[in-house]
């Protein structure tokens, strides 16, 4: 057997990620996962996006990003409502989410999202890691 590390590694990651959601598969009958992205545009230009991965009865927020220049003008809000809409269209029972202390913890708390695991100094010493879900 060969291991090695991989530093380029886009064939790599869609071979490992396509073999775990087989597998995933196959365990998650009663509702396999449905991903979907959204945009939010301004004059044609993208300005910022979600993408959100439906897991069984659950959607998870991979991505949510707002361009610098458009923060607090209610993008974020707005995608993340659209997305909200979207998995309980799907029959998601409730929406999980990441977040690091210097992103967006006060933003999920706003929408009514509830912290209920984090991870202290990290990715590094004096941030904390979130994580956060309501339910729908």
């Amino acid at each position: 057997m060969e291991v090695k590390v991989e530093t380029t590694y886009g064939a790599t990651k869609k071979f490992i990620a396509a073999g775990l959601e087989s597998f995933n598969r196959r365990h998650m009958t009663r509702s396999p996962p449905k991903s979907f992205a959204i945009t939010a545009k301004e004059n044609g230009k993208v300005r910022g996006g979600l993408m959100a991965e439906g897991i069984g009865e659950w959607m998870l927020v991979s991505l949510l990003w707002v361009e610098d220049g458009f923060r607090r003008r209610g993008y974020g809000t707005s995608l993340l409502r659209k997305a909200e809409a979207e998995a309980k269209g799907r029959g998601a029972k409730g929406i999980l989410v990441d977040t690091f202390s210097f992103q967006a913890p006060a933003f999920y708390k706003k929408q009514g999202y509830s912290a209920y695991g984090q991870v202290n100094d990290f990715p590094e010493a004096g941030m904390i890691w979130y994580r956060f879900r309501k339910t729908l």
